[in-house]
């Protein structure tokens, strides 16, 4: 792939975009046009990136439902 234009997509653009890149919903000219900014601006690479590992610790830590009668301690604890 050659950067051709990277100047037409802005920085504003690849933040508001970056939720559709990474679940695969832009249209392939659409992605080339992001794909050839990221190849020369750093930090939206950055932000991209930093969204993808935040993406994946979520995955990680999700947990199984909190145990039986958790919520109950928790109210107990509001209430104070």
């Amino acid at each position: 792939m050659s950067v051709t234009h990277p100047v037409r997509l802005q920085c504003k653009e690849v933040v508001e975009q970056v939720t559709n890149l990474l679940g695969g919903e832009l249209p392939p000219e659409d992605l080339v046009r992001l794909e050839q900014h990221l190849l020369v601006c750093p930090p939206c690479t950055l932000h991209v990136q930093q969204v993808r590992d935040t993406i994946a610790l979520v995955r990680e830590t999700r947990t199984e439902a909190a145990p039986p009668g958790a919520l109950d301690v928790f109210r107990r604890w509001k209430a104070r």
